[in-house]
């Protein structure tokens, strides 16, 4: 992204070292935290990367069929403990916070290689937000998959497009899904070489000279970043689908499912809360200036309760332990709730659109998250984590107040997630 601190002002901005000793020195403390408060036993889907890592490190290897992505994350987690002699699930499960808690790190150093303000606060929101803080303790593939996302995005904005193409590539062997990601950056890239800028007067005349002076250049000096999606698109094609294991249930682009999107608003308007207040004024007048967006949130409306459904039997389990199956039942059962979820999504939504970004490259963000959430028909809050953690680091910051409120906010949620996972009487 733009505007980048140069390798000088980098070397010799004060603070760096104590930020990173606070970052690393709060990471270790959460470790230590959360393995001493979590059950030792496996929860939910650990079961299955427990006995993939465990599969990998005996004597006969097989593929544990329940799982659905390759195995870059479990040997990233596999082969550090046959190094180190580590077999218990606790152990495994730090070398596993490891691999997450460097997207922390990776979160602060793209915030200070971008001249961001105040990028240790920011940097522990990413920590602290409920989306991402039981995960990374947690032997779950999602917060491996963010620092790789990271990692590249790191790459990209210091220029370093064959770095970033080159992680993009392997952070499919994490999640397939990751090839969004690398997608938001190739797009990110035309656009900072000014290909979709509109041109003075539209003629053939000037999109040509558009595809002459602009377009061809772009696509020469960015190529290298369509590489992770022709090999998802290999992958795709010799695997005949997405997943590799439990493939009926998860079916990848037969039919588009709006409720993950309205389910995502209604996600991101409870962890983004005090933002979201903070933009009542800019709503406010956004909606003054411009009141034909309010017929478009009505209309919005309208397609969610006609529209919204749920529809994948994993999320019509166990609503009494799965928190977020829960509230999809009051949703689909309760009218009053899908009424009052919908004013929650409606002002998250008009919230986003008000949130200025850094670069203006970054609003892609936003399309490519829809085009990431609707073939799913599976509704799961962890896949919203990468385009959550992406808005925070490339919005434009709010006042102290505000995000320390953000930070507040974020704990408190946490701590919550944190007590129902520890009393195994819930789970997100």
């Amino acid at each position: 992204m733009r505007g980048y601190l140069s390798p000088t002002e980098f070397r010799t901005r004060g603070r760096i070292p104590a930020q990173l000793a606070t970052l690393l020195g709060t990471a270790v403390l959460a470790v230590f935290l959360m393995l001493s408060v979590l059950p030792d036993e496996p929860l939910v889907d650990e079961h299955y990367h427990l006995a993939q890592i465990r599969s990998i490190n005996s004597d006969e290897f097989a593929r544990v069929p329940y799982l659905t992505t390759p195995l870059g994350y479990h040997f990233s987690v596999a082969l550090p403990a046959r190094l180190l002699g580590v077999e218990s699930l606790r152990g495994l499960r730090a070398i596993s916070a490891t691999w997450a808690l460097l997207s922390l790190v990776l979160a602060w150093f793209f915030l200070l290689r971008h001249g961001a303000s105040r990028p240790l606060l920011r940097s522990l929101q990413v920590l602290l937000c409920p989306l991402v803080w039981p995960f990374c303790f947690l032997l779950y593939t999602d917060l491996g998959a963010l620092t790789l996302v990271l990692a590249a995005l790191v790459a990209f904005g210091s220029r370093s497009f064959w770095t970033a193409a080159a992680i993009g590539t392997l952070a499919l062997a994490w999640r397939q899904t990751n090839v969004f990601w690398s997608g938001l950056l190739w797009l990110m890239a035309l656009h900072q070489a000014g290909v979709w800028q509109t041109p003075g007067a539209l003629n053939w005349r000037s999109l040509l000279h558009r595809v002459r002076v602009r377009a061809v250049p772009a696509l020469q000096s960015s190529w290298m970043l369509m590489l992770p999606l022709v090999v998802f698109v290999a992958f795709v094609i010799l695997n005949q689908g997405v997943a590799l294991g439990d493939r009926e249930a998860h079916r990848f682009g037969q039919a588009v499912y709006p409720g993950q999107v309205f389910f995502m608003l209604l996600v991101v308007w409870l962890v983004l809360l005090p933002l979201h207040a903070a933009n009542l004024a800019r709503i406010a007048e956004l909606l003054g200036r411009r009141p034909w967006v309010g017929l478009l949130i009505a209309a919005l409306g309208v397609l969610y309760l006609t529209t919204f459904s749920v529809t994948h039997f994993y999320n019509l389990g166990l609503p009494e332990f799965h928190l977020r199956n829960r509230v999809l039942g009051w949703m689909v059962d309760h009218h009053w709730f899908r009424l009052l979820a919908f004013a929650g999504m409606a002002w998250a939504l008009l919230s986003i659109a008000v949130t200025r970004l850094k670069d203006p490259a970054g609003y892609w963000l936003y399309p490519v998250t829809i085009l990431a959430l609707l073939p799913v028909e599976l509704i799961e809050q962890r896949y919203y984590i990468v385009p959550a953690i992406l808005f925070l680091l490339f919005r434009q910051p709010r006042g102290a107040t505000v995000e320390w409120s953000v930070l507040a906010w974020f704990a408190g949620l946490s701590a919550a997630v944190t007590a129902a996972i520890a009393s195994q009487d819930y789970f997100l």
